[in-house]
């Protein structure tokens, strides 16, 4: 965050917005928070030019003297969006070789994310450039389908994506609320929950510390043909 603030505060002192940038892009960049935090309380999501576009409005309430252009917007999309390039995710200990190994049976595989204040697409680059593309067949997020979990629209997206019903499919996640029952209402065949996340008024129909043996435990429950 601080790397987004001190990118954003030179590209606004550039653009006219004077001294007064420096305390005016932290709130911009919490206004645009609040934002996606109103739109996720009813389970839907901004695009990422809404998320921008956000963060635009209240500089300019803050800042009436910044002067937009090319420059000043490649500046917002830089800081706004390609975080993840930056800081790319943490990967699971263990997720590589289950991926591997689910591919290897010929199961095809979707990542169905909610996103932060990056848009989708840019940690998909960065997970592409960690060769997460050898096992991804499709990459749904959240504010590309304006859908957030546990929202049916992004578990749609996903079906649609893949080509399966949901009573073919199975839904991994970490989160009892977001994923498991969202995935349940969606009505997929399976949903396992990995981690140590839990609501005893959710019940996911496995269970794993983590997601290492994820492959192995689908297998010996009969959910893998072979």
């Amino acid at each position: 965050m601080r790397r987004r603030e001190a990118r954003l505060t030179r590209a606004y002192e550039r653009a006219g917005a004077g001294s007064g940038a420096a305390g005016a892009v932290p709130k911009a960049i919490r206004h645009a928070i609040d934002e996606l935090v109103v739109a996720h309380q009813s389970n839907i999501d901004l695009s990422g030019e809404d998320r921008l576009n956000a963060v635009r409005r209240s500089m300019l309430e803050q800042c009436p003297d910044t002067v937009e252009d090319d420059a000043l917007r490649e500046e917002l999309v830089a800081a706004i969006c390609e975080s993840p390039s930056w800081e790319p995710p943490d990967i699971i200990d263990g997720v590589e070789r289950e991926l591997a190994a689910l591919k290897q049976r010929g199961v095809t595989l979707a990542v169905v994310s909610n996103t932060g204040l990056a848009p989708g697409r840019y940690v998909e680059d960065a997970l592409v450039a960690r060769g997460f593309d050898r096992w991804i067949d499709h990459w749904i997020w959240s504010d590309d389908v304006l859908s957030w979990k546990p929202g049916s629209a992004i578990f749609a997206a996903a079906l649609d994506a893949l080509g399966a019903s949901a009573g073919e499919t199975a839904f991994v996640g970490d989160t009892p609320e977001a994923d498991i029952l969202g995935s349940r209402h969606a009505g997929f065949a399976v949903s396992v929950l990995v981690g140590d996340k839990s609501d005893e008024a959710i019940e996911p129909d496995l269970t794993l510390p983590s997601v290492r043996g994820l492959t192995a435990r689908l297998k010996q429950r009969g959910y893998l043909s072979h």
